[in-house]
């Protein structure tokens, strides 16, 4: 019983873990906005034009596909630890040959 409840506490600190209160997520939001306007600025857009919009847009973009790139990267990669099926690429027996 001790050590079902052990693996239950670790189970729900690990969920708790990687929660993400709305305040860590519009502070990180917040700073990728930043991040992107010195970029603009640095390029040598002015803020408040419709050029510096479209430069902040094209980041905005940027920063999307790069997410979606690495969630198919994830789907597409297998998992180190089992495939199709338990025991895959090898067999629950050795082979006849041993």
């Amino acid at each position: 019983m001790r050590i079902m409840r052990n693996i239950l506490v670790v189970a729900a600190l690990a969920t708790l873990a990687a929660c993400v209160s709305p305040q860590e997520q519009a502070a990180r939001t917040a700073a990728e906005r930043h991040a992107d306007e010195i970029e603009c600025k640095k390029i040598g857009f002015t803020e408040g034009t419709e050029a510096f919009a479209d430069c902040m847009l094209r980041l905005k973009e940027i920063r999307a596909q790069e997410e979606n790139t690495r969630a198919l990267r994830r789907a597409r990669t297998p998992s180190p630890w089992w495939g199709p099926y338990p025991g895959y690429p090898y067999r629950y027996y050795p082979p006849y040959y041993w």
